[in-house]
């Protein structure tokens, strides 16, 4: 029975592996078939060449209007060969990204409960001989699927709906790869629904709990706005202060200064 359980895990994480390696594999072929154009168009730039340097030694010499023909298809080839060139670069960085992805997907797991043979009182296992084992998947495989729908119901303004959201994958997220991006986003759906003071604790934690994080820069300046609403000049003042001195260079500070010194 041992056996039977632990087979499910293994389909499972082989069904992601098989997806994930069959889009490499794609990403592969693209690239390949991208390098196949470059030699191809390589190979006709030099028999064209080869054309013009026959062409020379059999008449001494072309026309000034073939050699002008000439010279624009040499032009035309070189262009397609630098267009090929982005294409290939394109690719890289296409999969540079599934390279990332397939990262994260093996940070997640796979559990398996009532797998294990547990003895009974009776001697027998806990699991019996015709019952498959229950399978399910620990939190955090679908915390991007999660974190993707919280960021459309923030786009459709359903603001309640997105804060619970964003609340359930920074709740699940132990790894921390969507942590900061959805306590700061919780920040904002308090924005957005005119709960301030909520919004400015909300930002505050993204510091407290993620002072050189990607957000580090707009929570600081989200707090200046709100405190602008208030009319709190002080407050305001101080936290873009400390937006210019950590992002001296980002654009929430160039519009916090412009902001503070109209």
């Amino acid at each position: 029975m041992r056996v039977r359980a632990l087979r499910w895990p293994a389909i499972l994480t082989c069904g992601l592996l098989a997806g994930c390696s069959q889009i490499t594999l794609l990403r592969t072929r693209e690239l390949r078939e991208v390098g196949e154009k470059v030699d191809s168009v390589r190979t006709a730039v030099a028999e064209v060449q080869k054309s013009i340097d026959d062409l020379s030694l059999k008449q001494g010499g072309v026309s000034s209007q073939m050699r002008a023909d000439l010279t624009s298809m040499l032009t035309d080839l070189r262009n397609q060969i630098s267009r090929l060139h982005n294409d290939i670069d394109a690719t890289q960085r296409r999969l540079g990204d599934l390279g990332q992805r397939l990262d994260r997907l093996e940070q997640r797991k796979i559990v398996v409960s009532g797998g294990s043979a547990t003895p009974t009182d009776s001697g027998s296992t806990g699991a019996s001989a015709g019952t498959a084992p229950s399978v399910k998947v620990v939190d955090g495989l679908d915390l991007e699927r999660l974190f993707g729908q919280a960021r459309e119901d923030y786009i459709k303004a359903r603001y309640d709906l997105a804060y619970q959201g964003f609340k359930t994958v920074y709740e699940r997220d132990v790894g921390g790869s969507y942590k900061e991006q959805a306590l700061y986003w919780m920040a904002e759906c308090m924005w957005k629904s005119d709960r301030q003071d909520d919004a400015l604790e909300l930002y505050q934690r993204v510091l407290n709990e993620f002072p050189n994080g990607d957000k580090m820069c707009s929570a600081r300046f989200k707090m200046g706005l709100i405190y602008n609403d208030k009319q709190d000049n002080l407050r305001r003042n101080n936290a873009w202060s400390q937006l210019i001195d950590a992002c001296p260079q980002s654009n929430e500070a160039n519009r916090a200064r412009d902001m503070m010194h109209p």
